[in-house]
């Protein structure tokens, strides 16, 4: 009688077991996933997808969280369905300066990691100098200054120029400031 009930007792546990992993197996595949751009993965469930941002709660919690897409590279729903967010801007030294984007928009850099503030100048001896070609020369320095300390991005906070009044005021000037930021 004893090793029927132990017999017994052994079936019901690995049904157990296996009933229990079954459910496991079932809950983890039934969730989201958010890939940000930083190599990190989110185990979620997705409630919204914005323009700017996407809504999510974690599992067991009612609570609504969000996250920038600025730093969302892509979304896997629990369907197997892949929806792509956004490509990252790789930036390795001061050579990928033409990757860099100039920004007005303070949304545009949610999520991501401030590195500093950041400021470029451009003159020009002569005062015939187009004050739109030296505010270009100016956008370029504060792009090459912004990849040489990796950020792919620049909120733009100041323009500032000055025309020559031929040849008497010394030239054309330029100069622009903004925070660098990154991922």
């Amino acid at each position: 009688m004893n090793t029927i009930k132990n017999q017994f007792s052994h079936l019901m546990s690995k049904i157990l077991l296996t009933l229990t992993f079954a459910l496991m197996c079932f809950f983890a595949n039934a969730q989201d996933k958010i890939f940000t751009h930083k190599g990190d993965s989110i185990v979620c469930t997705i409630t919204e997808v914005g323009d700017k941002t996407i809504k999510y709660k974690h599992t067991g919690e009612e609570l609504v969280n969000t996250i920038s897409k600025n730093i969302v590279s892509q979304l896997l729903f629990n369907n197997g369905r892949k929806q792509v967010i956004s490509e990252k801007i790789v930036i390795t030294n001061e050579m990928d300066w033409e990757k860099v984007i100039i920004t007005k928009v303070e949304s545009d850099v949610d999520g991501l990691t401030r590195v500093g503030e950041i400021m470029a100048k451009a003159n020009s001896g002569w005062s015939t100098t187009n004050q739109g070609k030296m505010e270009m020369k100016a956008m370029e320095k504060l792009k090459k200054e912004a990849a040489s300390q990796g950020c792919h991005i620049v909120l733009l906070l100041t323009t500032t120029g000055k025309g020559g009044h031929y040849g008497i005021s010394g030239g054309t000037k330029a100069s622009v400031t903004g925070i660098a930021y990154k991922y």
